[in-house]
């Protein structure tokens, strides 16, 4: 066995029981690993995948900073109405974090970036699949695909270029003209005119279904859930010892993949994870009056919109803020009114609203990654608002890692190393 090799048949211990958590427990039990969770929260409930959009959007496959963002950025910020939020008191702190998400607007960050997503993307529908199925969840995936829907023909012809990359690196996709809109999205406002249908795009019924189902599905497989708070990680000679507030557990290797909090734990153990928290903000409608049959996509406005079990579930944004400052109510209300313009008849009365921080790195890929200060320590984070997406074939990617293969190429493409 090699040094970095953690045998089938080891004690791994997940810290983190939102959706990438639950899949890699999932994932690394099939191989044959025992496997303790650990979060303070049931599974689902303390991150960001109890409300997303329920989207599996492979096609997505450009990092958030894309050429000449700085510009974008700047003129989002002026626009009370952008997807773009940065409190003032906040931004400050997040300099550093910045600064590296505009390097990755350049050529070779940016190809190696979209190189990274792309291979998820082209995984993740099937993967996902496959890992609903093995765990006999009800709740399957809907695979019609999306539509991104454009303000203007300036901003569709601008993004032309974006659709043409996507179907060379296997994503298909269909132009959408007035007709087609109103005849594949009829409740929505009859002054769009331009849009594309994304084929590589599913949708599961309820994201917070599919993470119980999966936790569910875990525990009867011998998966074993704890419901307490880790408070630290240390390294006891060929093992790493759990601190949490009922006491001390000793494992063959650990698994990081708490979101957000990921990143004190990381700089507990030394390693450097630069991530910041990308606020989403949605409202999801249980009698909406309206009815959508795929996921819609308002590209220019960061919005999206989907059919959910809950009810129409509409949102996006990204606010860079501290994990702790409470939700901007007047973004709900600015969401509730677009969403009327969006959609004219649409019932926002008794709209359930949340806000949740979503774990992003500076280039928009995830971390599925060794630790470079403590061995028998794995990163499975950082994935954004693309955890539901990209988290089954992550958790392949992490087996693999614990397994030893640490030098193929789709591997390094995530590895933590890359922000040294």
């Amino acid at each position: 066995m090699s040094k970095s090799q953690i045998p089938s048949g080891a004690s791994v211990a997940i810290i983190g029981a939102g959706i990438v958590g639950i899949a890699s427990a999932c994932a690394l039990n099939r191989k044959g690993y025992q496997v303790d969770v650990f979060d303070p929260f049931y599974p689902g409930e303390g991150g960001s995948s109890k409300a997303n959009a329920g989207h599996i959007g492979a096609s997505d496959i450009f990092p958030l900073s894309t050429p000449g963002i700085h510009l974008k950025a700047l003129k989002m910020l002026m626009d009370s109405d952008a997807p773009l939020k940065v409190p003032l008191k906040d931004f400050w702190q997040q300099i550093p974090w910045f600064w590296r998400f505009l390097l990755t607007s350049n050529g070779r960050r940016f190809n190696a970036a979209t190189d990274a997503l792309s291979y998820l993307g082209n995984n993740s529908i099937n993967d996902t699949k496959e890992l609903i199925e093995y765990s006999s969840i009800a709740e399957g995936l809907e695979q019609n695909g999306c539509a991104f829907i454009y303000d203007t023909e300036k901003s569709f012809n601008k993004s032309a270029k974006n659709w043409a990359e996507r179907v060379s690196r296997g994503f298909d996709s269909e132009v959408l003209n007035s007709k087609k809109i109103a005849k594949i999205t009829p409740t929505i406002n009859d002054k769009f005119k331009y849009g594309f249908l994304s084929h590589q795009w599913a949708k599961v019924s309820e994201p917070i279904d599919i993470v119980k189902g999966l936790a569910n599905a875990a525990k009867m497989n011998g998966v074993i859930f704890y419901q307490n708070p880790v408070n630290s990680v240390s390294k006891k000679l060929n093992s790493i010892v759990i601190d949490s507030d009922k006491g001390r557990s000793q494992y063959d290797a650990v698994v990081i993949a708490a979101g957000i909090n990921s990143v004190s734990l990381a700089t507990s153990i030394g390693d450097f994870l630069p991530m910041a928290a990308e606020r989403g903000y949605n409202l999801t409608i249980p009698s909406p009056s309206i009815d959508i049959d795929i996921p819609i996509v308002f590209a220019d406005r960061g919005i999206v919109a989907t059919s959910l079990t809950s009810g129409l579930r509409i949102g996006g944004w990204a606010e860079y803020a501290d994990v702790s400052r409470p939700a901007n109510p007047n973004y709900f209300k600015s969401i509730a009114r677009i969403s009327q313009e969006l959609f004219p008849g649409l019932n926002v009365d008794n709209a359930n609203l949340w806000m949740g921080s979503r774990p992003s790195t500076p280039d928009s890929v995830p971390v599925i990654s060794k630790s470079l200060k403590m061995d028998r320590i794995f990163y499975n984070c950082g994935h954004g608002h693309y955890g539901l997406t990209h988290a089954a074939t992550s958790a392949k990617l992490l087996c693999n890692l614990l397994a030893g293969d640490q030098n193929l190429s789709e591997i390094k493409a995530f590895s933590i190393d890359r922000f040294l």
